[in-house]
């Protein structure tokens, strides 16, 4: 290991020092023309999981002073240690990265998602007050940010960046938003993305579920853009709108998004539950119990009901807490079926699946008390634990 002599550590915080000393001065020194604009960019989805909501950034423009800029805040690094652990854990920071505009735009065009731009209504010190606060942000002791997809990602960054630096100037008008949840404001993104709608419903818990204020529907990109296009603004004691002008950078052409109804998670639950009605006649035929079929289909649903209490009582992702599915994936599936391998059961056995047929049977009907949405694609799969956990008690009583 490389070590530093004592009489090289003051001259190199001397220098670290300097350099990030001329670097503020330089921030606070520099400043923008009477011609340069603050822009909003909004990014389309894209077909990934991870860019399927959209994107925004915000971007400088001086000609003047030789600047096109972007301030994105939806960056990470790979090279952050223990990324896979911090990512899974809600523990990843991400980062504000500044790009060039004309390369920003060249990464949408190359992954085919429209990106729309609106010049925003400043006047001068409010555009100087956003540039500096921005160059502040990309210092290195400030450019990273603990990621929350609802709470603290790229959109929720620039709406309270544009909320902090034209406090008092900026109003949002309401009157225009839905009362919807947050769950609510993510389905039409999911359309045709089945498994992701199947994983997102399964994986998020109650807190989802509450009606969202204006401030918290703008976490999708889509709505802080809305949300801009209907603010006000007021320079130099009149009010104006937010958006001075909007224009369409780069239009994407169309995409085909269709997925199969046969690999639907639907589908394939009902395809499952009927199989385990026609195993259920053969095991009354013959008289006789599979159990090859019950050790993989409840080990599969233990493995679900880990996650989901992983998920929430060991990591800090604050949106999948209070998860009712826990009621019908229980984690202790995953543990029991090992039981299945003894020659002599033991006799609390039967009794434990009794009790998962009853409490997944009774969740049906609670559906809809149940202060959680669902997905419809679970109810095969409830429908197959009842089943399988009745037959297996049962046949051994």
């Amino acid at each position: 290991m490389m070590t530093i002599q004592n009489k090289y550590i003051i001259p190199i915080l001397l220098s670290i020092l300097f350099v990030n000393i001329v670097f503020i001065s330089n921030i606070k020194a520099q400043k923008l023309s009477e011609n340069a604009e603050i822009s909003l960019l909004t990014c389309n989805p894209g077909e990934e999981l991870y860019s399927v909501f959209g994107h925004n950034a915000v971007r400088v423009k001086d000609p003047a002073n030789k600047i096109d800029w972007v301030y994105n805040y939806g960056t990470f690094s790979f090279d952050e240690p223990n990324f896979y652990v911090k990512f899974v854990r809600g523990k990843l920071n991400y980062m504000l990265s500044v790009n060039y505009f004309e390369h920003f735009l060249a990464a949408y065009q190359r992954e085919n998602r429209t990106v729309r731009e609106q010049v925003l209504n400043l006047n001068d010190k409010q555009k100087q007050d956003m540039f500096r606060f921005l160059e502040n942000n990309r210092l290195p002791q400030n450019k990273f940010y603990l990621y929350d997809f609802f709470f603290n990602n790229c959109a929720t960054i620039v709406r309270d960046l544009l909320e902090d630096n034209l406090k008092g100037d900026l109003e949002f008008a309401a009157d225009y938003k839905d009362t919807l949840t947050h769950r609510d404001l993510l389905r039409p993104y999911l359309v045709e993305h089945h498994w992701s709608r199947f994983g997102i419903a399964l994986i998020l818990g109650s807190v989802i579920d509450h009606k969202t204020t204006l401030a918290e529907t703008m976490f999708l990109p889509d709505y802080l853009e809305k949300a801009a296009a209907n603010a006000t603004i007021n320079i130099d004691g009149k009010k104006a709108p937010f958006v001075k002008h909007s224009q369409v950078l780069f239009t994407q052409t169309d995409v085909n998004t269709s997925f199969g109804k046969l690999m639907r998670p639907g589908f394939i639950f009902w395809t499952i539950f009927i199989f385990a009605l026609i195993l259920l006649g053969v095991e009354l035929k013959n008289k006789k119990i599979y159990q090859a079929f019950d050790f993989i289909y409840f080990l599969f649903i233990g493995i679900i009901g880990l996650i989901l209490f992983l998920a929430w009582f060991a990591t800090d992702h604050t949106a999948v807490v209070k998860n009712w599915n826990l009621l019908w994936a229980l984690p202790t599936h995953f543990f029991i079926v090992f039981f299945f391998f003894l020659k002599n059961k033991p006799t609390f056995l039967k009794y434990y699946f009794l009790v998962s047929g009853a409490i997944a049977i009774l969740f049906l009907p609670l559906w809809s008390v149940i202060p959680q949405v669902f997905d419809y694609a679970f109810i095969p799969l409830i429908l197959t634990i009842s089943l399988r956990s009745f037959n297996y008690w049962f046949y051994y009583r």
